[in-house]
C-alpha cells in the first residue's frame, strides 16, 4: 500500500483536532480557545491558547517515508507564533516582525492576512520544529519537539538594513541584538498540548520520553553579503521525544525507534541525556525535584498525557457538525 505522507497527516492532525473541538471539557483542561484550518497548498493551522502570548501557528513542510519501515511516514512541521504587542515576549521578537503584526498584513485574529501571507518570508516568527513520526497501521507515533533556549539575531558590525515589505529601515549598531526569542519557552507549551490532544485522540499513551540537550548557536552579521551561523555557547539546543503506542509490545516499538535513524538525525553526537524513560506500567512516574532540576525552565512531563487516554468525555455537541 503507497503511502501519501502529506494527505495521511493532514488527516491525522484534522481528525486529532475535530475530536477535541467536540468536547468543551478537553478544550477547557488544555486552554484550547480556538483553532482554523489554514487553506493552502501545505497543511497548516493556527491554534489560540487561553494563556499565551501569541498565537500558534503549525505548519508541514517536510514529509517522506522511511526507507527502513516503509509503513512508516515522517512530517516535519514549523511551529511558528505571532506575539502580541502588549505582552511581555513582544519585545524579544525582530524588529520586522513585531511591525508585521501592527501592519495591515495582520487582520483581527492576529494572525496574516489570507491574501497577504505568502508575501511574508518562511523564516519569520519561528519559535521551534516539531517532528510528527507514524505508523500508517496507528500501531506507533513518536512526537519530537526541538528548539534553541533563545534564538538570537545579532550584529558584530554596523548595518543599515532595509526592510522593503514594511517600508522601514533599521540602523543596526556594532553589538546590537535584533531578536532573542525565547524559542524553547514558547513551543513546549504548544507540544504539550498536541501531545495531551493526540492521547485524548487515539486512546494511547506514552511508552517512553526522552529529552536531551546540546550546544546551540545564533545568526551573526559580520559584514558579508548575509547572516552567518556562529556557535554559542550560552546558547542550548533542547530536544524532547514522546514515544506512543498500545499497552502491548512495548519492548518491541521502544527498540524500534531507538534504532532508528530519525532520532539519530534529531539528536548531535554530543547531546546530553537529561531524561530518557520507558513506561512500562500504564501511568506517569513521578518525577523527583532532582530529575526536574535538570529540565529547561517550564519543562514538565504532563500526567494529562496518560489519563486523557483513559478519557470517556463525550461530545456535547447534538450531532458532530455542531448542529443542535
Amino acid at each position: 500500500m503507497t503511502i501519501d505522507p502529506e494527505s495521511l497527516f493532514r488527516n491525522k492532525i484534522d481528525g486529532m483536532l475535530a475530536t477535541v473541538s467536540w468536547v468543551d471539557r478537553v478544550k477547557n483542561l488544555l486552554g484550547i480557545e480556538g483553532v482554523s484550518q489554514i487553506w493552502g497548498n501545505a497543511p497548516a493551522w493556527y491554534f489560540w491558547i487561553s494563556d499565551a502570548q501569541g498565537v500558534y501557528h503549525l505548519q508541514l513542510s517536510e514529509t517522506s517515508v522511511s526507507e527502513y519501515h516503509p509503513k512508516t511516514a515522517r512530517g516535519i512541521f514549523t511551529v511558528k507564533y505571532y506575539p502580541y504587542a502588549n505582552r511581555d515576549v513582544f519585545s524579544s521578537f525582530s524588529f520586522q516582525e513585531r511591525h508585521l503584526t501592527q501592519s495591515c498584513f495582520f487582520d483581527d485574529t492576529h494572525t496574516p492576512r489570507f491574501e497577504d501571507r505568502e508575501r511574508l518570508s518562511g523564516s519569520l516568527f519561528n519559535v521551534a520544529a516539531m517532528e510528527y513520526e507514524v505508523g500508517i497501521d496507528d500501531d506507533m507515533a513518536c512526537f519530537t519537539l526541538e528548539s534553541l533556549d533563545t534564538m538570537r539575531i545579532g550584529y558584530e558590525k554596523e548595518r543599515v538594513q532595509e526592510y522593503e515589505l514594511i517600508g522601514k529601515s533599521r540602523n543596526f549598531a556594532k553589538g546590537e541584538t535584533d531578536r532573542s526569542v525565547p524559542g524553547w519557552k514558547l513551543g513546549y507549551p504548544f507540544f504539550d498540548r498536541l501531545l495531551s490532544m493526540y492521547a485524548f485522540y487515539s486512546k494511547t499513551k506514552p511508552i517512553r520520553l526522552r529529552i536531551t540537550r546540546s550546544s546551540g548557536f545564533e545568526y551573526v552579521y559580520t559584514g558579508g553579503a548575509t547572516f552567518e551561523c556562529a556557535d554559542a555557547p550560552d546558547i542550548h539546543c533542547y530536544s524532547a521525544s514522546v514515544f506512543f503506542g498500545p499497552a502491548d509490545g512495548h519492548h518491541h516499538r521502544i527498540d524500534f525507534q531507538a534504532h532508528h535513524p530519525a532520532e539519530q538525525d534529531i539528536e548531535p553526537d554530543k547531546a546530553d541525556v537529561l531524561y530518557d524513560q520507558t513506561f512500562h506500567c500504564d501511568h506517569c512516574h513521578s518525577t523527583d525535584k532532582a530529575v526536574y532540576n535538570k529540565l529547561p525552565e517550564d519543562t514538565h512531563i504532563n500526567p494529562l498525557w496518560w489519563s486523557l487516554a483513559d478519557a470517556e468525555y463525550k461530545s456535547e455537541l447534538a450531532s458532530s457538525c455542531g448542529c443542535t
